[in-house]
């Protein structure tokens, strides 16, 4: 989700269910700093919000249901999930974010969340078969930087890895956490 904050603009809130890093994350934020000179102004630095990968968003859910989603889901192992390359979405505006490398336990988590909320609810793009993990390092490039994100999509790419170490449920913009557990399985 882009989080528009201009004055006056009217923005429908969101619920998502999120795996968070919260540990050290000194090479996402170094990624984000290189992605956030391609802004207008910066985005996840804006957000005040760890590095994490959003397992579903719902434009309505009731907090309960999610808590106790978040809740069912604390019993799961934390991830150590490396990322390999930089990708982008084009929904009129380029967003980037870092990829994950293929990861049985994040594919485990978010098949998870859909056995406990009907899929269907879910905003297309976080369902299964639809969505693509990912964490996002900037949400709005400016359309004068698309040749220079292009590029940084394609460039050589220094893999890292993070810890994703707790699951929460939140409510956006701005994000509010609702519920959070550490992953202690």
């Amino acid at each position: 989700m882009v989080f528009d904050t201009r004055p006056g603009i009217e923005r429908a809130m969101l619920f998502g269910i999120n795996l968070r890093a919260s540990g050290d994350a000194t090479p996402y934020w170094e990624l984000v700093e290189r992605a956030a000179a391609l802004e207008d102004e910066p985005t996840i630095e804006a957000l005040e919000y760890p590095p994490h990968i959003t397992l579903a968003k719902y434009a309505d859910a009731n907090p309960q249901e999610l808590q106790a989603v978040v809740t069912d889901l604390s019993a799961m192992r934390p991830l150590k999930i490396s990322f390999d390359r930089i990708g982008a979405f084009d929904p009129g505006f380029l967003i980037l974010w870092a990829s994950p490398k293929p990861h049985e336990g994040l594919l485990d988590l978010h098949n998870q969340v859909h056995t406990r909320i009907d899929p269907g609810r879910c905003k297309p793009p976080y369902r299964p078969d639809n969505w693509t993990p990912h964490c996002s390092i900037a949400l709005r490039v400016a359309d004068h930087h698309r040749e220079a994100a292009n590029r940084m999509v394609v460039a050589d790419f220094t893999p890292f890895v993070l810890t994703f170490d707790v699951v929460d449920c939140v409510s956006s913009p701005p994000i509010s956490v609702i519920a959070e557990r550490a992953l202690i399985g």
